[in-house]
């Protein structure tokens, strides 16, 4: 399936690179993106096995117009050169990096693996690299255009690392821009965040269950949320998946909460989030927050707290952006892997803490919240603040 909307991509790429044609060169750049478009929703649709990402795709509508301070990247893999093709406020561009798939794979499994490492620094020379074949070579649009955030649409490897960790050889690209990332731009629903409405119910447990460890600070991230909003509480014993699901069908929620153990992994089948009783599994949580599907308005935010993903796993991060989409949530702040209990409260409320200013969009609370880890002496450390990642809508 891969190779066939890549070689249509390939091809009117290389045939812009032929003309100095102002409106060839962009009708040959949009037909390539959504080339790319159209794979990403082929390839949902394979994961999840259903037709329902192509019903979702049919009621959005797409985001031709980008606010002013907004870049969105998608970088493509080929054989032997990577494609940086960037939609900006003023169109799109395309930059050509000489770097082969295999080559760039290696740096970001690298990077991956060494990241996580709480105690070293031998992630950041990776870091560094990969910063310089994803986001060196877009800096003069990017600065000329006063870009602030960045939204990136990941192929492959790319969706397993936290890019917010990338590095410039002085500082954190979390530092420059806020980041988000979505499985494409006809999957996601471009309309902001209702604050108004939005009540939440939080799930989670902070004992230790069916040989799980338990996760103390599970109880103050959601004292934290019920501080700030609207919301009702399922801990502990009260998190059971029957429970779950009276609540969210009878409750009017704009935010899911889930602070638990979880995995998403290549196999739907196999992802699933613990509860007290059991485990959720993807297709049953799909089900459940589904409810949402035929309601007016749709969840706005579906937060997974202490989850993971496997190490080199490319279609497991499908999971974690799908699941959301598939479920009829607008936006997912999810984790990569499973990071320090105290730093992920700590973040995690900075995120809703910032979400109640209005001027604030969703990827610019999770920068700031990152943030406050970086510059904190005991997690200052990429493995604490850069696995979550927002995905879907940023705004």
């Amino acid at each position: 399936m891969k190779p066939l909307f890549f070689e249509l991509a390939d091809l009117l790429l290389q045939r812009a690179s032929l003309t100095d044609e102002v409106n060839a060169v962009d009708g040959d750049l949009r037909a390539a993106r959504d080339a790319i478009e159209a794979y990403k929703t082929a390839e949902l649709r394979d994961y999840f096995k259903d037709e329902c990402v192509d019903a979702v795709r049919s009621r959005l509508t797409t985001f031709d117009r980008l606010s002013a301070d907004t870049a969105v990247v998608y970088p493509i893999m080929f054989n032997s050169r990577l494609e940086l093709l960037m939609s900006l406020p003023s169109g799109l561009k395309r930059i050509s990096v000489p770097v082969s798939a295999n080559q760039l794979t290696q740096e970001i499994r690298a990077f991956r693996r060494l990241v996580e490492k709480r105690t070293t620094r031998e992630y950041l020379p990776h870091a560094q690299q990969l910063y310089d074949w994803l986001i060196r070579p877009l800096e003069p649009d990017l600065s000329h255009q006063n870009i602030s955030t960045l939204v990136i649409v990941p192929d492959s490897a790319l969706r397993t690392i936290p890019l917010a960790a990338l590095h410039d050889g002085t500082s954190f690209l979390v530092s420059k821009f806020a980041l988000a990332m979505t499985p494409g731009l006809t999957l996601t629903d471009p309309r902001p965040l209702n604050r108004e409405k939005l009540r939440f119910l939080t799930a989670g447990l902070t004992t230790a269950v069916q040989g799980f460890p338990a996760l103390p600070y599970v109880a103050s991230e959601v004292e934290s949320i019920q501080q700030l909003y609207k919301s009702d509480q399922l801990l502990n014993n009260a998190f059971q998946t029957s429970r779950l699901e009276r609540e969210l069908r009878e409750g009017r929620y704009g935010g899911l909460h889930i602070a638990t153990h979880g995995k998403f992994s290549t196999d739907v089948n196999d992802s699933y989030l613990l509860t007290f009783d059991g485990k959720l599994t993807m297709q049953t949580l799909d089900q459940l927050i589904g409810l949402f599907r035929f309601r007016q308005e749709p969840l706005e935010l579906l937060t997974l707290s202490a989850c993971q993903t496997g190490v080199g796993d490319d279609r497991a991060a499908l999971g974690l952006a799908g699941v959301a989409l598939k479920a009829g949530a607008r936006s997912a702040l999810a984790t990569l892997w499973f990071t320090n209990d105290e730093a992920s409260a700590t973040l995690i409320s900075e995120f809703y803490r910032q979400l109640r200013d209005p001027s604030v969009s969703k990827a610019v609370a999770l920068q700031r919240a990152q943030q406050k880890l970086l510059n904190d002496r005991i997690y200052g450390h990429p493995a604490y603040w850069s696995p979550f990642l927002l995905m879907n809508n940023w705004l």
